[in-house]
């Protein structure tokens, strides 16, 4: 089974993802995390995927994966980011123990070969533990949604 929180923005929903990893004493899962660094002057941030179990992950072009600019403002989205390091990312995920997957929302909607290696680990015996975003209903939201074996 795997477990997706959902909610509104800054509802915590990652913190707790990032609380009960520490409680289940898990320390070198699989996947990844999204951060946001206030990096880009105007903006909210960039926004970048790191390992799940990288306690000094870097923050570099190769793992930026967007950036946001505020309400009412967009946002970019780089799939090619998704397709590269996204995939290196879950590259053996099948052999891990736990699999994070936060957050999926709408900047990876492009990434063809990202969203189709999430949807597989999906049907996978591996448990993950995610955070899946309210807004937007993209192809991957909805298939995590209505998944059998996803519990919102």
């Amino acid at each position: 089974m795997h477990l997706f929180l959902t909610g509104e923005k800054q509802a915590g929903k990652s913190t707790l993802l990032r609380k009960l990893l520490a409680g289940l004493g898990e320390t070198s899962p699989g996947g990844f995390f999204s951060v946001t660094a206030a990096d880009v002057p105007g903006a909210v941030g960039s926004v970048y995927l790191i390992p799940a179990g990288d306690p000094a992950p870097a923050f570099g072009d190769e793992n930026r994966i967007g950036i946001r600019y505020g309400p009412g403002r967009g946002r970019e989205s780089y799939p090619q980011v998704f397709d590269a390091y996204g995939l290196q990312l879950l590259e053996g995920a099948g052999s891990a123990r736990l699999l994070i997957m936060d957050e999926i929302g709408t900047m990876e909607e492009n990434a063809e070969r990202f969203c189709r290696r999430v949807e597989e680990l999906l049907d996978g015996p591996v448990p993950i533990l995610g955070v899946v975003q309210k807004q937007g209903d993209t192809p991957l939201q909805a298939a995590i949604r209505r998944h059998p074996a996803v519990r919102l």
